[in-house]
């Protein structure tokens, strides 16, 4: 079990692998939602009905891709009346792409990132990102963070299933060849990525965003931990 009194020194310390939430943890969202919208003021109403139904659907598990989309987006198509064809093909072909342009836009991760990534692979440290939204690799790398930094990608595409759901994590675990209790979530939301960390039996820590303030770290103090815990390196231009 973990030992919910263990300091954020001691959580990174005694990982084995970290499983990081990619929107909000690697980078800050502020705005976000009103850059989707002023991009394309005509289908706000189904931004808003994508982010209605994802919310009510949080914790869902339902075991296979299929069953999580066809959900989703029976759901979507009751609450807007358009057919879940025609909104399956907006979320993947307008939608997603519509989000990664706005990240390449107007965000980059936040300091350090891409560092810690270079060098958690580096000391071969097993790690993941984990979101709920489809595309990881696409959005990484759009964002500015290399897909392929030696990270483990996952999104809903690979479990059927949504945040805190535990099975995705434990399936996660797997994957990193570590027992749930050996690896710490890094995410900037209790209600998802550090409900699935307790369902799954593992550690997490909450970074600070926009909207919450506290009780969770600062991302660079978070960094800083990291650089001391694990001893890496200061280099490169992120070291400012």
């Amino acid at each position: 079990m973990v030992n919910k009194n263990n300091t954020p020194e001691t959580l990174i310390q005694g990982a084995g692998a970290f499983i990081f939430d990619l929107d909000g943890t690697l980078y800050d969202t502020h705005g976000f939602a009103r850059r989707l919208v002023l991009t394309r003021p005509l289908e706000g109403f189904l931004m808003l009905a994508e982010r209605r139904i994802r919310k009510e659907l949080a914790g869902g598990d339902y075991l296979s891709v299929g069953a999580y989309y066809g959900e989703f987006f029976s759901r979507m198509a009751h609450l807007t009346g358009k057919p879940a064809e025609t909104l399956q093909s907006w979320y993947f072909d307008r939608y997603i792409p519509l989000m990664c342009g706005v990240l390449k836009k107007y965000y980059r991760p936040r300091p350090g990132a891409a560092e810690l990534f270079k060098q958690l692979t580096q000391r071969v440290v097993p790690f993941a990102v984990y979101s709920d939204y489809p595309r990881t690799a696409e959005r990484l790398s759009c964002l500015g963070l290399d897909p392929a930094s030696g990270a483990k990608l996952y999104g809903p595409e690979h479990f059927g299933a949504q945040k805190p759901a535990a099975r995705p994590f434990l399936l996660i675990a797997q994957d990193l060849g570590l027992k749930p209790d050996r690896i710490l979530v890094i995410g900037d939301r209790d209600d998802t990525d550090g409900a699935g960390a307790a369902a799954a039996g593992m550690a997490y820590i909450g970074v600070k965003n926009h909207k919450k303030q506290s009780p969770s770290l600062n991302w660079e103090t978070l960094i800083a931990l990291f650089r001391e815990q694990l001893h890496l390196p200061v280099t490169g231009p992120e070291q400012e």
